[in-house]
């Protein structure tokens, strides 16, 4: 019986060690040649698995792609929806928040992966609309509930929680996420350029959103 149960911890070991090869596979192949340049035999050649494989553990190339992004935004998001979970008043989270997206959207990884959405997309409508999903749009959800939940304490004034969030994100990306579009060459910017970025959009946006008491309450901090 202890012989039986060995043998198949070591078989889940083995699978779960070549699931993880063939998704680090997959996500390298396609931030170097795009959603349509990922073949099956590419990544079982770099992964050393096999199509059985490919097939048992993912469905096949589009279901192996999905949960490569879908980790990969997971892994992207965690740190920022710390910012928004945490107690820290509006001012403080949201720079913390502005800061930690800023600089993530513009690695090299996220810049790469941009330019393949825009340029590919809209023949991979399936992919795009899971990466929305898992990515952008829970990010904006649980930004959207951390201004909801300041609205209730009194600290910011937000009638529609939903849409300033796309508001302050829309100030924080800006035309940054155009500029990295840029399939040569894309610009770089410093941490002092996206610390003084990020602190004049949440200064602009408490401005309007935040309370009286609360803008009171600031100024007397300053």
């Amino acid at each position: 019986m202890k012989e039986t149960s060995e043998k198949q911890e070591n078989q889940s070991s083995r699978r779960s060690a070549r699931r993880r090869a063939m998704m680090d596979a997959a996500w390298e192949l396609l931030l170097e040649k795009g959603f349509s340049g990922v073949t099956l035999n590419d990544v079982i050649s770099r992964s050393g698995g096999s199509r059985t494989t490919v097939y048992e553990a993912f469905g096949g190339k589009d279901g192996l792609l999905a949960a490569v992004m879908e980790e990969q935004c997971i892994e992207f998001s965690a740190e920022l929806h710390i910012s928004l979970e945490s107690d820290l008043p509006p001012r403080d989270a949201l720079t913390d928040f502005g800061k930690k997206l800023a600089k993530k959207i513009l690695t090299e990884e996220a810049i790469r992966f941009t330019q393949i959405l825009f340029s590919e997309g809209q023949h991979f409508i399936p992919l795009v609309e899971k990466f929305m999903k898992v990515g952008p749009d829970s990010t904006r959800a649980r930004l959207s509930r951390y201004l909801r939940r300041q609205h209730d304490l009194g600290h910011i004034v937000v009638d529609d929680p939903v849409h300033d969030a796309e508001l302050f994100n829309a100030m924080i990306i800006g035309d940054w996420q155009k500029q990295i579009l840029k399939m040569i060459d894309p610009p770089t910017y410093s941490n002092a350029e996206i610390e003084k970025r990020v602190l004049r959009a949440v200064e602009v946006f408490l401005c309007g959103a935040g309370s009286e008491n609360y803008r009171k309450t600031a100024d007397d901090k300053n």
